[in-house]
């Protein structure tokens, strides 16, 4: 929608990803590791960039309805979701969708939207371990399907 701007996060194996989207255009990405090491770190980059940012819209996984996350993925995600229920900005915890019948289809079409992130495709073979990156396009993923949903889905969660 335009006007409105994204803040998404995702958890993975050792990974936190953001992206931001700004009035439908990827304005900026990050990906940390060391984040991911605890909660307390995972809550400092959440507020960090909440506080850089100003997102109207604040976009995570809800982890509520059930997830196959880890242990650790599952509490920073508990953590950025604590730290973005005291800012500002509206939170949208979404189930995520699975339209896609892996993550590399799914990182494909995403580039389409978002070209930016072309060189970030990883290519791999199907006996090879996903690459940490992947958690990256999880939350342009989730950034998007808002992005896509816009204020039904924002009303719909309020």
């Amino acid at each position: 929608m335009p006007g409105l701007s994204y803040l998404a996060f995702a958890a993975g194996y050792r990974r936190i990803s953001f992206v931001f989207i700004e009035n439908g255009e990827l304005a900026t990405w990050h990906t940390s590791c060391i984040a991911a090491r605890d909660a307390t770190r995972a809550t400092q980059l959440a507020r960090e960039f909440i506080e850089l940012l100003a997102p109207n819209v604040i976009v995570i996984e809800d982890i509520r309805t059930g997830t196959r996350k880890g242990r650790k993925a599952r509490e920073a995600l508990a953590a950025i979701r604590a730290e973005a229920e005291r800012s500002r900005a509206q939170l949208l915890p979404i189930e995520r969708e699975r339209l896609f019948r892996t993550r590399h289809d799914e990182a494909a079409y995403l580039v389409r939207h978002y070209p930016e992130l072309t060189d970030k495709v990883p290519s791999r073979r199907f006996h090879e371990r996903e690459p940490h990156q992947m958690v990256l396009f999880e939350a342009l993923a989730l950034g998007h399907q808002a992005l896509q949903g816009s204020t039904m889905l924002i009303a719909s969660k309020m």
